[in-house]
This record gives C-alpha cells, sequence and structure tokens, in this order.
C-alpha cells in the first residue's frame, strides 16, 4: 500500500504531491489547512516510501488503483482532493474511475504543459539507455530543470531541497510518469461532473494556462512553485471552494511606490530625482513653493530667448 501520514481533523482531504518530490511538498501548505480538514498525503506508487511498481502496466492506472486501496483501508466514505503538478494527471484517473468517492476535486498547476516542454518528453519516450537517463537527471542538469521549471530561473533554497529529493528517486518512475501523461502532458483535462476547481500559477513556465478562463479556473500570483512559495495564496482559494463552495479570485496586492523627489539642474535645465525635502532645505524654500518656482523658472528661460531673437534681428537688420 501506499506510503501516506495523517495531520489534522476534520472532514478528509486528499493531497497528492507532483513531480519527483514526496509530501514534503505541502510543508508550508500543510499548517494553513489542517485545522479544516484531516489531511491524508500520500506518495505515489514508485515514490518515496511507496512500493515499486511493475513496469508493464499504464502508471497513472496504478495510481488510481493505489489511492482506491487507501480510500478503503481508512475506511472514508468520500473525501475532497487536492492534487499538485503532475499529481493532477494521476488524481484525474482516479476521478474518472471512482468518481462516486470524490467530492471535490482541485488541480494545482494542472500540467497542460507548454508545447516545448512536451516536446521535450517525447525525446525522454524512446529506447534510452539508463545511464543516459541518470545522466539528465542529475547534478547541474537536474539544478537547472528544477530552476527553469519549478522557480523561474530564480535561485532558492527548495531549489537544491527539490532536486536532492528527486535524485533519490527511482529513474524509470521519473521517466514513466512523464512520459504516461495523456498526450504526453498536451491532453485537456477530463473530469466528471464533480465540483471541480483549477488553480492556475500567473507565473508559471511550465504550465500552458488556458488564455480564457472559465467558471472553475483561478489564477493566484505564483510560478510552478506554488505550493512552497505561494502557500497562503492557494490556502485562501482552497478553504472558501472546499467548505463553502465558493470561488474566490486572489490577485497580488500592489504595492504603492513613493513620488521620487525632485530638483531643477539649474546648468541643464532639467529635472532630476534627489532627496526633495534636502534641497528645499538648502535653498530655503517650503514645499508649496516647487510649482511656483518651477513656473518661474521657465518663464525666466523663455524670456531670456526672446531677448536673444530680439537681439539677433535688431543686428540682422542693421
Amino acid at each position: 500500500m501506499l506510503r501516506y501520514r495523517l495531520e489534522g481533523s476534520g472532514p478528509p482531504l486528499l493531497l497528492i504531491h507532483g513531480w519527483g518530490v514526496t509530501f514534503a511538498i505541502w510543508q508550508n501548505l500543510a499548517p494553513l489547512l489542517k485545522s479544516h480538514f484531516q489531511l491524508i498525503m500520500i506518495e505515489l506508487p514508485g515514490l518515496g516510501g511507496s512500493p515499486h511498481v511493475a513496469a508493464d502496466e499504464p502508471y497513472y492506472q496504478i495510481c488510481a488503483e493505489a489511492i482506491e486501496e487507501v480510500r478503503q483501508f481508512l475506511s472514508i466514505e468520500h473525501w475532497a482532493m487536492l492534487a499538485y503538478s503532475s499529481g493532477t494527471r494521476a488524481a484525474e484517473a482516479y476521478v474518472k474511475r471512482y468518481p462516486q468517492s470524490v467530492g471535490h476535486a482541485i488541480f494545482l498547476c494542472p500540467t497542460y504543459i507548454l508545447e516545448i516542454w512536451a516536446l521535450f518528453v517525447r525525446l525522454l519516450d524512446g529506447p534510452h539507455s539508463p545511464a543516459l537517463m541518470q545522466w539528465v537527471f542529475s547534478d547541474w542538469r537536474l539544478h537547472s530543470l528544477v530552476r527553469a521549471l519549478g522557480f523561474n530561473w530564480q535561485q532558492h533554497q527548495y531549489t537544491y531541497v527539490w532536486k536532492k529529493e528527486i535524485e533519490l528517486q527511482p529513474i524509470d518512475i521519473l521517466v514513466r510518469s512523464l512520459c504516461e501523461m495523456p498526450g504526453q502532458g498536451r491532453t485537456p483535462f477530463y473530469v466528471p461532473s464533480i465540483p471541480t476547481l483549477f488553480i492556475w500559477g500567473g507565473r508559471d513556465a511550465l504550465i500552458a494556462r488556458p488564455r480564457h478562463l472559465g467558471p472553475h479556473d483561478v489564477v493566484i500570483p505564483a510560478n510552478h512553485s506554488a505550493p512552497m512559495l505561494a502557500a497562503p495564496y492557494v490556502a485562501e482559494v482552497v478553504l472558501p471552494f472546499l467548505t463553502e463552495g465558493r470561488i474566490v479570485n486572489v490577485s497580488k496586492p500592489r504595492v504603492k511606490r513613493p513620488r521620487r523627489p525632485l530638483r531643477l539642474d539649474a546648468g541643464q535645465g532639467k529635472l532630476r530625482p534627489i532627496e526633495y525635502k534636502q534641497w528645499l532645505k538648502r535653498q530655503g524654500k517650503k514645499p508649496g513653493q516647487r510649482r511656483r518656482f518651477t513656473l518661474k523658472r521657465q518663464a525666466g528661460l523663455q524670456t531670456s530667448r526672446n531677448s536673444d531673437q530680439r537681439s539677433s534681428s535688431r543686428g540682422a537688420q542693421r
């Protein structure tokens, strides 16, 4: 049976992790949810502490059967699901097979990937030696992949955490979980008629977010590392949906930029940013005098230009 962990109390909520990682991915989000739900965090077949699987069976069908085994073992009649990244494909397979067991389904950063990354998946889906696959998913190559797809090339301590965790997983499972996605990650999701919510990252460099959002689509200010770096935004959307059936749109709060003070450069007649109050103090002026002084300065420059033009015209007449 799959390895799982229970936290919190309340209605059961199944958490399904993403590609190459374990249920440690929920360490920032779980504290925000466990006061409302009993969290059942699983590790998918062949990953983490879960048993390995045979190579001749479809991977995501195995995931669906293994998840159902956990539900029956825990004697849960209905539960909600929150799946992340490639785990959304495992959740999709489960919901298709056992829709009567799922009350709500949430797909966080669902793996409908961009065409350029689908090409990478197609290149993996071929007769490659295990040594080559081990070389691809190791060292700086894996770290670069994690930084590019999970963190939009931003350096973060979690990039090293993810890299180390992925390196511990079996290579065949890493490759199968990519290559056996429906349409190799390019098939749209199909979910039976149960309450469903798709949470997309507004800065996700891996996922092809729909151009026209539907009534069950929400965009949050996050990249593909949303469970780790944007956990408050995720919880802000998940909790109303699961407790009240309400879909909430979240936007990043706008930060007011301070107005940049100005000074008048007497040499070039230009305005340049400086500490405006300090400049006023040196000039012995009050804040309300800035516009009057500027207009006076502009008028003086215009009067000087007119005088020069009249002088030049008189010289030409003589």
